[in-house]
């Protein structure tokens, strides 16, 4: 184990839960199947049973459809072997999923009632499965509510309005973006925890692990023997760098570079997803060939007609989409715009790119000066910095080729009508709860 200060991880995560079970009157683990999250629950299991706790822990599964075989023979297991202590709430609900891979379809829909006929997998039997017909949340769920309105939903539903800990197994030397989720000095804690975060009116999400390292995960699995997710060692045996190995909803950006991994691994599965998601074969074949260096303009075209020509083939939801997000960020850099290093401006004279100054902007631990670009350039090979840092048609141009619905690539806020409509969701969902 790595030792921090003066405590390893390990100890840490033992004074962690101590807080938690003496703070939190429910408490429920969120379960993924990997190796995070198996190593949180496997942690929880050991210390409710040390301390004798009597009360059951929640775990709470969003499950996708598109699993791995290993990835749900893995979290049956566990959860078989441990009823005793566990308050399971396996759900296999209608829920609106992000989707990356095609073109048509900004999201899916897994478990949805009109494509029984093609779900991926068959609906598991057991008596902690939850689905659209035995769900226990009343009007609370609606079929085809999105991830983040279910994931709100059910931390304030198992609340029961009291104190809450949602435990999450992320760590942050996974991504820049954890590390800043627990850094983040604005968020609410509870009694100052840096690792903890309000996020509904009775819920808390908890990171008890967020300083582990990957090895420390495997070292713990090793050192206690827990049960793990095999599909790791099959990631192994195929070369996976350990750090890289990733299980998660195929069709997020965060997983689809591995998407390829299950035409090798489970190939009916593979079949069926294919058959489920259009786009997905045709990813998992050319996506790790799509980055900024690999596309090439046609002939005719300058990046800025190529953009307008890629927007005129889209569905019309899709194209509204990226219309919308690439009109609030050409307004962005063109009235507030972005703090970047010197080097870059400097970069950015010498390459003809006509901008000015807009003072000085606190960005990561530097005060940098504010750039404001009011006409995107074609493009900017020749900068010597990642192509995501500064504006331009063929940013826009590659957004639309990776199906980036979210515009995650040019790093926007939600649009207007996007906080529209979650500001509505909320308030329904808060008169539901009253």
């Amino acid at each position: 184990m790595r030792t921090f200060t003066d405590v390893d991880v390990y100890t840490a995560s033992q004074e962690r839960l101590d807080f938690i079970f003496a703070n939190f009157k429910r408490i429920y683990v969120s379960f993924s199947g990997g190796k995070d999250s198996g190593v949180l629950l496997n942690l929880v299991i050991d210390y409710v049973r040390k301390h004798g706790i009597d009360t059951k822990i929640g775990v709470q599964i969003m499950d996708n459809e598109a699993n791995y075989t290993h990835s749900e023979q893995f979290m049956h297991d566990i959860i078989r072997s441990n009823l005793d202590v566990l308050d399971v709430y396996w759900c296999c609900l209608p829920i609106s999923l992000p989707c990356t891979v095609s073109s048509y379809e900004i999201d899916w829909q897994c478990w949805g009632e009109h494509d029984r006929h093609r779900w991926i997998r068959p609906m598991p039997t057991d008596d902690y499965i939850v689905n659209f017909a035995n769900h226990p949340f009343a009007d609370l769920f609606i079929e085809n509510m999105d991830y983040a309105t279910f994931w709100d939903m059910f931390a304030e539903w198992y609340s029961q309005g009291e104190s809450c800990a949602n435990l999450i197994g992320i760590r942050t030397v996974e991504s820049l973006n954890r590390f800043r989720a627990i850094m983040n000095q604005d968020k609410k804690t509870m009694l100052g925890r840096m690792w903890t975060k309000q996020n509904t009116a009775h819920t808390f999400n908890c990171y008890p692990i967020y300083d582990w390292r990957t090895e420390d995960i495997w070292v713990a699995n090793a050192k206690f023997g827990w049960d793990y997710n095999k599909l790791y060692d099959i990631f192994y045996m195929a070369g996976v760098p350990i750090k890289t190995m990733r299980v998660a909803s195929p069709f997020m950006s965060e997983s689809k570079s591995s998407l390829a991994m299950y035409r090798i691994i489970d190939p009916q599965i593979w079949a069926r997803l294919c058959a489920r998601v259009g786009g997905a074969n045709f990813m998992a074949t050319y996506g790790k060939q799509l980055d900024y260096k690999s596309f090439k303009l046609p002939a005719g075209h300058t990046w800025k007609s190529f953009v307008k020509f890629l927007l005129a083939t889209l569905p019309d939801q899709s194209s509204v989409n990226f219309k919308q997000r690439f009109i609030q960020s050409i307004r962005y850099w063109g009235r507030v715009g972005r703090g970047l290093p010197e080097f870059i401006i400097e970069a950015l004279g010498k390459a003809g790119v006509r901008f000015y100054l807009n003072g000085i902007t606190r960005h990561g631990g530097n005060n940098l000066r504010r750039v404001v670009i009011k006409v995107p350039p074609d493009h900017l090979d020749e900068l010597p910095c990642h192509n995501s840092m500064v504006t331009s048609w063929k940013r826009f141009a590659i957004t639309v080729l990776k199906n980036d619905h979210t515009c995650k690539y040019l790093g926007l806020a939600p649009t207007q009508e996007q906080q529209r409509r979650q500001k509505s969701i909320q308030l329904k969902y808060s008169q539901v709860l009253k």
